[in-house]
């Protein structure tokens, strides 16, 4: 009987994308487009960056069901103090992230608040959300392709 050997798994397009000053802030295996979106009752359409999938301490049945991705944030400052957003359904508390060069927030973090105490507990990295309209890809900036910063970074990133 032969053995079935294992597949090597296919290499991923790297997607590249940079702040509106073109510097590079994410390199990652999804193309924004195809990234979810917060659902109502949040305003800011901020797409959801979930932490790498971590395939080697998965069991065979979940293995089967995920593909590898990494996303690496460049480039970019968190802001030492939280914002608080008002929301129809209450607070939130949002650590924004921002460009190292213009300053532009591009994203933010929740507070650990929002998240269970189970995934707390076992170490798992929390999802970053992206704010739609503060980045270009290495492709639209490579065709000469400008962007206008988005009206929510004159108001400083909130809702």
């Amino acid at each position: 009987m032969a053995e079935e050997e294992e597949s090597p798994t296919p290499l991923q397009q790297i997607n590249t994308y940079h702040c509106l000053c073109t510097t590079l802030i994410l390199t990652t295996t999804h193309k924004l487009e195809s990234l979810p979106r917060r659902a109502e009752p949040v305003q800011d359409g901020a797409l959801i960056l979930a932490p790498p999938v971590d395939i080697t301490a998965s069991g065979d049945a979940v293995r089967e069901n995920l593909k590898p991705s990494n996303s690496i944030l460049l480039n970019i400052v968190s802001d030492r103090r939280p914002v608080i957003v008002r929301r129809d359904d209450g607070f939130e508390k949002r650590t924004l992230l921002r460009c190292g060069r213009c300053n532009l927030v591009v994203g933010y973090g929740l507070d650990q608040a929002h998240f269970e105490t189970a995934e707390q507990d076992s170490g798992q990295q929390r999802p970053m959300y992206l704010l739609p309209g503060g980045m270009l890809s290495t492709a639209d900036m490579a065709s000469g392709k400008s962007a206008q910063p988005p009206p929510w970074a004159e108001n400083g990133g909130g809702e």
